[in-house]
């Protein structure tokens, strides 16, 4: 078991989707650069740092030029702000080894659906046997917070006992739309496999990620199909799904045009 690493920056929501909508019309990348720098609310230390995690995370270069990539053509077409968020958190876990590892734990039950601020701290503590304890006590803090951001946990103060309560909300429902972009993004992206076998499609990460369990995943799975996103082929034993747009970019317009 691989340890984890620390995770030091938050996600600042807000002025990461302003980062996004300001590339619809400025792709040069010293450009984007003094963007991020006047709209980020920090000293300039820290201004350095989350302005490296937003390139790490949500950014692709091409030489000087930021890439305008169906991510963030997606975040920028679609009017659910909802769906905006939903989208930044994927594209945080997926460039964030650390809270894939602690995401899968929760969806798989290692962490309980209510655990304490102790609980978690000896979770990490043991999960990061190469890091310090004040590193530990900040992936604490980073991880929580962005979990609370995207409404994947709620928190409740014990203020006698001096201890936090964390609860995973088991109400949270990503849109249709998120997972069918997580999904391509996945099997497009990050597997480059269009045709896959039903345990292959069934233990997506995206579905993990979500804290998805098998009922709900079926019932975004009809809806892709229903929609035409994904096709399912089913002859005796043999069964299998496929992607059917051609490509990221491909996807992206078609719900576009849908919406």
């Amino acid at each position: 078991m691989d340890a984890l690493l620390p995770i030091t920056e938050r996600v600042p929501v807000e002025e990461t989707l302003q980062v996004l909508e300001y590339i619809k019309y400025e792709r040069d990348k010293k450009q984007v650069r003094q963007y991020i720098e006047d709209i980020l609310p920090f000293s300039e230390t820290t201004k350095a740092k989350y302005r490296q995690r937003i390139y790490e995370r949500y950014l692709v270069f091409n030489g000087e030029e930021v890439v305008y990539t169906p991510f963030i053509k997606y975040v920028n077409e679609v009017e659910s702000y909802q769906i905006k968020k939903e989208l930044l958190f994927y594209m945080t876990a997926v460039s964030t080894e650390t809270l894939q590892v602690i995401l899968k734990d929760i969806s798989s039950g290692v962490i309980k659906e209510k655990f304490t601020k102790t609980d978690f701290k000896h979770y990490l503590t043991e999960r990061m046997t190469t890091s310090k304890p004040q590193s530990v006590d900040k992936t604490l803090s980073v991880i929580t917070t962005i979990l609370k951001d995207f409404n994947i946990l709620t928190v409740k103060e014990d203020s006698m006992n001096k201890e936090s309560s964390f609860f995973v909300n088991d109400r949270f429902r990503p849109s249709y739309e998120t997972i069918a972009f997580c999904l391509y993004f996945e099997f497009f992206e990050i597997q480059d496999n269009r045709i896959l076998n039903v345990n292959t499609f069934k233990g997506a990460n995206t579905f993990k990620y979500f804290l998805m369990n098998p009922i709900l995943s079926t019932r975004y799975t009809k809806w892709l199909i229903e929609k035409g996103y994904l096709e399912h082929f089913k002859m005796g034993t043999n069964e299998q799904y496929q992607i059917t747009s051609t490509s990221l970019e491909d996807f992206v317009e078609k719900v576009i045009e849908n919406a």
